[in-house]
């Protein structure tokens, strides 16, 4: 076998939920004892935390749903995290775009705007009965409220609550597939990006 693939269903999982825990969960407990310390006072890392964990919701939308990447993320938002936490869904595709898609591809949270309905975010560390409130601030004005810790919990619960289901082998085959980035394939033809064809190009000079 080679590094990171697995023989099963359930071992996938079980790599997910291993990395959550030491990583981000390791990450969690630093910013407690720092707490506890005079650092981040009133505030936490709120920004490392989302960016932390959203990719891994993503990848775990993926081995379920196997669709396009921002699909995979609000699916299984609606779907799998809401039979874990109830909220979710009716949200999920808002939260992925103002928690996911705002601090993946810039260093800012963003409102969304609709008409004239605005969609505001609040994202929090440690307040989990707040964690996806939807609070009316005012006509036409409504906020989305986002804990960090909280999604860590709906992260771990929720790959625990899918090892113990049957996929057949398709969670183990898509896990796998991951381990291999195939940069030309011609067997359908497939559209290069502008990222693919610079790295074929830099292959070529190795």
């Amino acid at each position: 076998m080679i590094p990171g693939q697995v023989p099963s269903d359930k071992q996938a999982f079980d790599q997910i939920i291993g990395r959550v825990k030491s990583e981000v969960g390791g990450f969690i407990k630093l910013v407690s004892v720092s707490k506890k310390q005079g650092m981040f006072k009133r505030t936490a890392p709120f920004w490392s935390l989302a960016r932390m964990m959203f990719p891994i919701a993503e990848a775990v939308g993926d081995l379920i749903h196997q669709k396009k990447t921002a699909q995979n993320l609000v699916l299984v938002l609606g779907n799998e995290f809401e039979s874990e936490r109830k909220g979710y869904a009716g949200k999920a595709a808002c939260i992925a775009l103002l928690y996911r898609h705002s601090l993946t591809h810039t260093d800012e949270l963003r409102k969304l705007v609709h008409g004239t309905t605005e969609v505001h975010w609040r994202i929090s560390y440690r307040e989990n009965p707040r964690h996806l409130d939807l609070v009316t601030k005012s006509p036409g004005v409504y906020q989305i409220n986002f804990d960090t810790t909280a999604f860590y919990t709906d992260i771990a619960r929720l790959c625990k609550a899918a090892k113990r289901k049957s996929w057949g082998g398709s969670i183990m085959n898509r896990y796998n597939s991951w381990l291999n980035y195939t940069l030309a394939n011609p067997k359908p033809p497939k559209k290069l990006s502008w990222n693919e064809k610079e790295a074929m190009a830099e292959i070529a000079n190795f």
